[in-house]
């Protein structure tokens, strides 16, 4: 049994046009969560859901809501230990960007590359965007600099983007799945690098796919975004070393090149929010809203 774990904030027509496009995968239930925190927008929501229903879906759809914005990591924990609690909790889980489109038989895709791999604990399709193809089969992160690159190097590690993931039950058994230190942005790169160091094997379903694009899906000149970008890669620095001593040098080196994307940025959006995001951005500040 496979379920489908949707994240929703104030975007029902997106999230309605995702959920339409599981139609017909074999799914059982799809889990939406609600990040949204206001009672208009919980009703929106709840009628582009009705409007999916209507459409003769084949899976139950379940909203569900802990009142708050949770963020990614703790949003997708919060669902599946909200499965884990039900009398017949899900065999696999099918995480979805809510921006997202999946193509044909994308799950049953996924399935098989983990049936083909029987060490693999994780799946991920190719992520079709409108723009370079380059990186449709992962990203490799650069431990030091934090930068993306579309092929392997020196201090880089390779990750499958969260916007589409498959994993089967037994790898949250016991542990939860994202480090809830992160709201959101980095706790994919951290789960890539947690699963590696554990000598566990994530696989490319190389036949399935889906479309979504990369960026931000908010302004990425708000304090929003930067705080939470700088705090991603700056927790990071303190998660991928490969001894302790390397911490010093991992902080420094991404303190310096976000800094320099800091005063970039200043000055593209003419705004002193990427710079003071920077300097806060070591405090676990509350910033839920947009």
């Amino acid at each position: 049994m496979v379920c489908a774990i949707v994240l929703d904030y104030y975007g029902a027509e997106i999230t309605k046009k995702c959920l339409i496009s599981l139609i017909g995968q074999g799914l059982k239930t799809i889990y939406v969560l609600d990040n949204s925190q206001e009672s208009e927008a919980a009703t929106t929501l709840e009628s582009a859901v009705d409007q999916v229903r209507a459409q003769r879906a084949d899976f139950a759809v379940e909203i569900i809501s802990a009142g708050t914005n949770l963020g990614f990591a703790k949003g997708v924990n919060f669902v599946i230990a909200h499965d884990r609690q039900a009398q017949s909790p899900h065999d696999f889980y099918l995480l979805l960007n809510n921006d997202a489109v999946a193509g044909p038989g994308l799950v049953a895709g996924l399935l098989r590359a983990l049936e083909c791999e029987p060490e693999a604990v994780l799946a991920a399709p190719r992520v079709v965007s409108s723009g370079s193809s380059e990186r449709e089969q992962g990203v490799w992160y650069h431990r030091y600099f934090g930068l993306l690159y579309s092929r392997p190097g020196r201090f880089r590690f390779h990750y499958f983007t969260g916007c589409c993931l498959l994993l089967p039950s037994r790898l949250v058994s016991k542990l939860r799945l994202f480090d809830e230190a992160f709201f959101m942005y980095g706790e994919d790169t951290e789960l890539a690098w947690r699963l590696t160091r554990q000598g566990k094997k994530a696989v490319c379903a190389t036949e399935a796919y889906v479309k979504h694009d990369y960026g931000p899906s908010v302004a990425r000149s708000s304090f929003f975004y930067e705080y939470h970008m700088a705090r991603g890669h700056l927790l990071l620095s303190l998660k991928t070393w490969l001894h302790p001593a390397e911490i010093p040098l991992l902080v420094l080196t991404k303190i310096v090149g976000l800094g320099g994307r800091a005063i970039v940025r200043c000055f593209r959006y003419r705004s002193l929010t990427p710079p003071f995001s920077l300097l806060v951005a070591w405090l676990p500040l509350r910033v839920n809203k947009t």
